[in-house]
């Protein structure tokens, strides 16, 4: 086994090792997916038998249940003939009334429902009014009086189907007075052809099934055989010991059972698998011989090609992967004229304008971030130098005292540390002045007091950060949460800052009304009016990629928070 590995990996040709690794390749997938094939193949058709006899079932027992429904309602009509009734009422003993009226009345009908259905067999009514025979139809109920069926019908109204140790088939349903409707006068009984009543069951063809039909005292009224009689008499076994839940599926046969709804009878559907198995073997046969014939042509296709391209393919097939991998520094090269040296010079080419491509994308995209970062800087609107302008204007006509100066103050310090004389980056002791700056100034300028409490983290004051990136924020919480606050409730603001490993932490709480929800997504996904939290979101993003980020909360004590997070190191550049 080793000098073969040895030959077909150092000596052996390129074809033939392209030939016997295809065969390799080939042969392995063949035989699981032939496997899997005929297993699922097998189970598929098991599925469907299955399936099959289902529906054959439901069928069956649809169709015997509406022969018995029809049959049903037959004996009910007769049973409920008024005027038959009246007649053995109005002339009980008298033989000679009551056959006069029979004969004009009750027996044309009989005849008629006898000659018009196949089913029916005999009609017969028994009745304690009459001591003898009469007619066609009417007798003593003297001979009947110990049998099950009628005395069954002193109490129970309705039509029984029964089928006696003869094999016969008969319906019973008590005929009651006119009156009342709940004294017996006499029993109405029809025999029917059993084999006919059954014909839904015994016409049914679907592979070698066999059929067992058990009435309510688990009494065999019915059998349609199988080929196999061990297998038969295994089944039948199985139906004796389980007679009440006795559907299975095992690997000899397939046992299904289903309750008819106008009769109490069970009936027990079940194929020898055997049957099924056989249909699959010439499917199998067919798929085998497509595969070998695919195989054998597809075996010489592969012993041509191999033979006809060479060497020069595999040595593209390398210079491909290794463009694959990013190598773009050595572009391949040839002097051959054929199409394998066409191809390979356009590779060589296509390698060269690649890593051109791949530069200039690069700096394209440099650029376009930064045209990004410069645009969300543009959009920084004024109206907070108009609204302080015109606080400032307001205070000197109303009260006109030194807060003036105090306030210009502020105002210089805030734009001072806002426009960082030009730097994207800057400190965050800068960025926390430049929000105390801005908070110390809308309190000069609030009609209603709020509370300002800072937790600084002193240890991290010296980290570089994105400039102006708090001040939105801060401008959120007063301008949708302490400016809603109503009397005698103050609003408070808390700025927090903290550094955690390799992490700067900011939270901006305010104590206003909580936000909804709806707010929070458009305020973080929706580009607003000025340079609000979406262009932080933004700018995070431009900054930090997936290490930055903006979130929003509601604590427990009934704050809403708005978090940045983001690394403790920047360099004082552009942004990537």
């Amino acid at each position: 086994m080793k000098k073969i590995c040895n030959w077909f990996i150092h000596n052996a040709s390129m074809q033939k090792k392209l030939i016997i690794s295809y065969i390799i390749l080939v042969s392995i997938p063949l035989c699981i997916l032939g496997i899997h094939s005929f297993s699922a193949a097998n189970q598929n058709l098991l599925d469907q038998t299955e399936v099959t006899m289902d529906n054959n079932l439901h069928r069956m027992c649809q169709e015997a249940d509406a022969i018995f429904q029809r049959e049903t309602d037959f004996t009910k009509y007769l049973a409920y003939n008024l005027e038959f009734r009246q007649t053995l009422e109005g002339n009980a003993y008298n033989g000679s009334a009551i056959a006069q009226s029979l004969n004009k009345t009750v027996e044309p009908v009989f005849w008629y429902f006898i000659t018009s259905d196949e089913n029916l067999k005999m009609i017969k009514i028994v009745t304690p009014y009459t001591e003898t025979d009469i007619g066609s139809f009417l007798e003593s109920a003297e001979p009947y009086e110990d049998t099950v069926w009628y005395k069954k019908h002193e109490k129970d109204f309705n039509t029984e189907w029964t089928v006696e140790e003869d094999g016969k088939l008969y319906a019973t349903r008590t005929i009651l007075d006119t009156a009342t409707t709940s004294r017996r006068i006499g029993v109405l009984r029809a025999e029917f052809y059993l084999n006919r009543i059954l014909e839904p069951f015994d016409t049914m063809d679907y592979l070698d099934n066999g059929i067992v039909i058990k009435d309510g005292n688990g009494q065999v009224i019915y059998t349609k055989k199988i080929a196999d009689e061990q297998m038969e008499q295994k089944i039948e076994a199985y139906i004796g010991e389980n007679p009440e839940d006795a559907s299975v599926l095992n690997k000899e046969y397939i046992l299904k059972e289903a309750s008819m709804e106008k009769v109490d009878w069970k009936i027990y559907y079940f194929i020898d698998r055997n049957t099924i198995s056989e249909q699959i073997y010439s499917i199998i046969f067919s798929t085998i011989i497509v595969v070998l014939i695919c195989v054998g042509l597809t075996l010489v296709v592969i012993g041509v090609l191999s033979r006809v391209i060479g060497q020069r393919i595999l040595q593209l097939r390398d210079q491909a992967e290794r463009i694959a991998n990013g190598d773009l520094q050595n572009p391949c090269h040839t002097t051959d004229t054929d199409e394998v040296g066409m191809v390979t010079n356009s590779l060589g080419r296509m390698t060269v304008q690649l890593d051109s491509m791949i530069n200039e994308v690069y700096k394209m995209e440099i650029e376009k971030k930064e045209s990004e970062l410069r645009a969300l800087q543009a959009q920084m609107n004024p109206h907070f130098l108009y609204n302080c302008l015109s606080g400032i204007k307001w205070k000197a006509l109303r009260k006109g005292d030194d807060d003036i100066s105090d306030i210009t103050g502020l105002l210089a310090k805030f734009y001072r540390t806002a426009l960082n004389n030009g730097q994207q980056i800057t400190t965050v002791s800068s960025e926390l002045e430049n929000i105390r700056a801005y908070i110390e100034i809308q309190k000069k300028m609030h009609e209603e007091p709020f509370e300002v409490e800072y937790r600084i983290d002193e240890s991290g004051l010296e980290c570089c950060m994105p400039n102006f990136l708090l001040q939105p924020l801060v401008e959120n919480a007063m301008k949708h949460g302490i400016d809603y606050m109503e009397e005698p409730d103050t609003g408070k603001i808390i700025v927090e800052f903290c550094r955690k490993p390799e992490q700067l932490v900011f939270s901006i709480y305010n104590n206003g009304p909580l936000i909804e929800l709806e707010m929070v997504e458009k305020l973080l996904n929706e580009q607003g009016k000025g340079y609000g939290i979406h262009n932080i979101k933004e700018r995070l993003e431009l900054y930090y990629g997936a290490l930055g980020s903006l979130e929003v909360k509601v604590t427990d004590a009934k704050y809403t928070c708005f978090t940045v997070k983001m690394p403790d190191t920047l360099q004082k550049k552009n942004p990537k």
